[in-house]
Parts: C-alpha cells; sequence; structure tokens
C-alpha cells in the first residue's frame, strides 16, 4: 500500500477500471484501485447462484446497450458478446402489457385498435395535457407525454414506489427518461448495440485486470488508508459528499434497494416463472417495484429450477439513484465547488457526479476523461538573462496549443526561481495541478520554430512505446523516469507521472 503509483483510484466499478486499464495499456502507467466491498466490478458484479446454476446479478439486472460506437468498440476487447434486445412488460390490472408504452399496450389497457404510429400519434395528442410552460416536474413531464390516465396507472403508483416521492417533487428528467413509443416495437432500448457478455460482467473486469500494471485491493475503505498512500493523482468514484464528509454538510439523498431472493423449483428446462426477464409491478398493493428471473438472459435453459429478484426500493443501504429535487441539485452544486478546488483529484462517475449514468455512459465519460487527462500541455519558461527578448514566448504560445504557461525567473516581474532552477521550482508547488505533459525551456530556446517543437512532440507521441521524459530536440530516446542527463539540457519534455515518480523518489512527494 505505501509503494508508489502514478494512480490511486478509489472504486473497481466501471469508471475506475477503465480509467486504470487505459493508463496501463496507453501510457505504460501503474494504478492502484481500493475497493470497499469483497469484490470488484461495482454494480456490475455477477455470480452463478450455487443452488440453482444461474447466472445472477448481485446489484439487479444489468443490460447493455449503447449508441457509441467507441464504447462499443472498446468493450470487444474484454468479452465475447451475445445479442440479446430487451423487453419488458408490466403488469397492470391483471394484464402483462409493454413497456415502455407503444400500440399494443393502449390496445390491451384501453380496449382499442390503434393500428398504426399515425392512429397513435392522434391518441396520444388527445390524451396529453399541455402547460404554457416548460415541464416543471415528473407530473408535468408525465401529463405532456401520455396524458392523465397512463399516468395514473404507470408512471405515478410506480414513482412513488420507486422515489417515496411525488412526482410532482422530482425533477422533469426522472420521467422524462422513459421512452413512449408510437408503434409496436416492444424493446425497452432502441440502441444499434444491444448485448449480454457471455460470460457475464465479473469476467470483463477480470481480463481489465490481467495487465500486471493494475493493483487492487478490496474489502479496503479509502478513507482508513488515504495517509499511507503514495499517488501521482487521484481518481475518486464514491460519492462525493464522503469525501467532504469532514466540512459537515447535509449528505445528498439516494434511494437504494434491498433484493428478496425466491427459488421456484422444477420448472423445468424450458420453464420460466414470468413471461419476461423484467417484469414491473406499478401497482400500490405490491412491496414491490419489479421482479427480476435471470433465466431468461442468455437463455440459461441448463437449469430445471428458476430464481427471483424482489426488488424494494428504500432510502438507506447502497446508494444506486440519486433524488433529483431542486434541494439535492443545490447541494450537489456546492460539492461540485469544493472539487473544483482540489489539485491532483478527479471526481469521475455517477456517485461522484451525482448524476445516473447507464453503463455506456459511465465508459464513454471515463474514455473521455481519460483523453482529456492525457492530453493537457503546459509550457514552464525558466529565464536566465533578463535582457533578452522574450516575444518568442509568446509566438510559441501562439503556435502551439498550451494549456498554461509558467515564467520563473530573478528578473522580479515573474514567477519566483529557487534554486536557480525552474524544473525544481515547478514541481514542487502545491497551488497548481500539473499538467499531463509538460515542456521545459531555458529561454530563448535553442529549437528554431515553434513547429520544430510540434514536429518533436507528434514524434515522442507515436513511440510504440509510451515516453515519459525525453530531451528536445527529439533524439528518438526515451525514458520512463528522470535520469542524470535526460533533464539537464535546455528544452526536454516530461510527463505528469514521472514528475511524481521523480518527487516520490525524493521523498518530497506530499500524501494524496
Amino acid at each position: 500500500m505505501t509503494d508508489y503509483h502514478d494512480l490511486c483510484i478509489v472504486g473497481a466499478g466501471l469508471s475506475g477500471s477503465v480509467i486504470a486499464e487505459r493508463y496501463a495499456s496507453q501510457r505504460n502507467q501503474t494504478s492502484l484501485i481500493i475497493e470497499r466491498r469483497p469484490h470488484y466490478g461495482g454494480n456490475c458484479f455477477d455470480y452463478i447462484d450455487q443452488e440453482t446454476g444461474i447466472r445472477v446479478s448481485k446489484y439487479g439486472a444489468h443490460l447493455f446497450h449503447t449508441y457509441y460506437d467507441r464504447v462499443w468498440n472498446y468493450i470487444q476487447k474484454f468479452s465475447d458478446w451475445t445479442p440479446y434486445e430487451h423487453e419488458v412488460i408490466a403488469l397492470i390490472d391483471g394484464k402483462h402489457v409493454p413497456v415502455p408504452v407503444n400500440i399494443d399496450t393502449v390496445n390491451s389497457l384501453f380496449g382499442l385498435n390503434i393500428q398504426n404510429s399515425d392512429e397513435m400519434d392522434k391518441w396520444l395528442q388527445e390524451e396529453q395535457i399541455r402547460f404554457d410552460h416548460e415541464p416543471h416536474n415528473s407530473e408535468e413531464m408525465a401529463l405532456s407525454r401520455v396524458g392523465k390516465r397512463l399516468y395514473e396507472l404507470i408512471f405515478h403508483p410506480y414513482t412513488i414506489k420507486q422515489w417515496a416521492k411525488e412526482p410532482s417533487e422530482l425533477g422533469p428528467e426522472v420521467t422524462a427518461r422513459i421512452p413512449v413509443r408510437n408503434n409496436h416495437d416492444a424493446r425497452y432500448f432502441a440502441d444499434p448495440h444491444q448485448a449480454l457478455p457471455t460470460n457475464g460482467y465479473t469476467a470483463i473486469f477480470k481480463k481489465m485486470y490481467e495487465n500486471p500494471l493494475i493493483t487492487v485491493k478490496l474489502d479496503t475503505d479509502f478513507f482508513d488508508v488515504r495517509p499511507k498512500l503514495n499517488c501521482g493523482k487521484l481518481y475518486y468514484t464514491g460519492p462525493i459528499d464522503r469525501y467532504f464528509a469532514d466540512l459537515g454538510w447535509k449528505k445528498l439523498e439516494y434511494r437504494s434497494l434491498d433484493f428478496e431472493r425466491r427459488v421456484i423449483k422444477n420448472v423445468g428446462h424450458d420453464g420460466f416463472y414470468q413471461p419476461k426477464g423484467v417484469v414491473n409491478h406499478p401497482n400500490a398493493t405490491d412491496n414491490f417495484t419489479r421482479i427480476v428471473e435471470y433465466k431468461h438472459f442468455l437463455k440459461q435453459t441448463h437449469s430445471k429450477d428458476t430464481v427471483l429478484y424482489l426488488e424494494h426500493s428504500k432510502d438507506t443501504g447502497e446508494p444506486y439513484y440519486p433524488v433529483p429535487n431542486p434541494e439535492n441539485k443545490d447541494l450537489f452544486q456546492r460539492y461540485k465547488d469544493m472539487a473544483s478546488k482540489e489539485t491532483d483529484v478527479t471526481f469521475v462517475g455517477r456517485l461522484a457526479n451525482y448524476k445516473y449514468f447507464n453503463m455506456d455512459q459511465t465508459i464513454e465519460n471515463a474514455l473521455s476523461l481519460f483523453d482529456e487527462d492525457t492530453s493537457s500541455l503546459d509550457l514552464i519558461v525558466e529565464i536566465r538573462d533578463c535582457e533578452a527578448s522574450r516575444d518568442w514566448i509568446k509566438y510559441w504560445i501562439d503556435e502551439v496549443h498550451f494549456n498554461h504557461t509558467y515564467v520563473y525567473s530573478k528578473c522580479g516581474i515573474d514567477l519566483p526561481l529557487y534554486n536557480d532552477n525552474a524544473f525544481t521550482t515547478h514541481t514542487l508547488r502545491v497551488d497548481i495541478a500539473v499538467a499531463s505533459s509538460n515542456v521545459f525551456v531555458q529561454g530563448p530556446p535553442s529549437l528554431s520554430t515553434p513547429q520544430a517543437l510540434s514536429v518533436s512532440l507528434n514524434a515522442i507521441k507515436s513511440q510504440p512505446s509510451f515516453c515519459d521524459v525525453a530531451r528536445l530536440p527529439f533524439d528518438g530516446e526515451c525514458s520512463r523516469n528522470v535520469k542524470g542527463d535526460n533533464t539537464d539540457g535546455r528544452e526536454f519534455f516530461i510527463t505528469r507521472e514521472a514528475i511524481k515518480r521523480y518527487l516520490f523518489a525524493k521523498r518530497s512527494l506530499p500524501n494524496v
């Protein structure tokens, strides 16, 4: 735990695991993943139920679907996938009807004979309630989309059971997420990519962790071991209010779930308890929101039994769903403002951002964050001749995209220079977040033009093995760590991780 790691990552769910995998495979950098639970995989964790032999998910059904080609291509690296288009039904007034609402839902509930999209659109328009403003809450959103009758049969009772609040107390995004169809399409999702991992989700994480640069510590609370850690950068995927618990502010509100397990014996290898894998129960008489029968997923007909999980929504327990009302949104903004002041800490994922993400959105968010965090470039200039022209600095900034420029000297008008060395001065600063890539220059530079610098940076980026330290102009020689001769020239390139390793070696790295 006390060894140095380029990254420390709190949480072994999708966000943290994708970040660790990217840094390991793309930048040859080490990660320590710290997970409070006794298993990795976050809420995606699944396993074989010993009594029935059926693969089940510990934290509720997870159905993968995405519009993102990048995400779909990425996850192919870690699993084979079995095509699966998810369908959900709801038990209403003794009838199983499709959810999302479609033509068949309306025909079944109201004894109609709608035939096509035009007729469905006309029916919806007659049912919908129009407001002279954009919907302010989930009640207005649902009424504006489906009207009073469907609202009272489905949206209203289900929302109360799921959230323990009236829809009028929740933001409009809750019911806006539920699709409404004007055709016979019974699929819950319309994404072009829909599938289940053939060997389950847990196997995906195991595959990600095969890289020896990734270390995972389970049954470990980050806040218990925090003083012992030595990390270049921290990625935090846990609840943002817990990170700032010392402030003594009110906690953000979440809804959680209890899972009631029931085994039904001898339904037959091809037999099931219910028509679909997920059946919603919006009625007020049942004390659960839905029943999940995992035997439907991946056609697990090898078992003659079946196992059900009844989901009960509650206020306490593992945080699943942020409660989107004005009070929580305002409180999260306060936490977010505090997070923006942290250096070398990135808050990532649904809990840290107090926002519900689908699995594909979580992966896309992590991939984008990796791209963003590894693309920043700072220019650090050391001025030795106070009389020399500085026009070149503006020229370089205009021609090369630097995120920040720092000028150190003893000339009295720049940042103070300590130990007669800008590298040491800059790396010891604790008031800034060090960029992912950095160019150090003793000006005026020996590189003839900023275009020459760009050529060197592109050559460094294209190296088959990731380059952490290199002299400029680039001569083809890359190093992982700071050595005596690779940072003593007038210009050199160095990554954030190499800087952190250098400081750790010098025992100058403050605790994360």
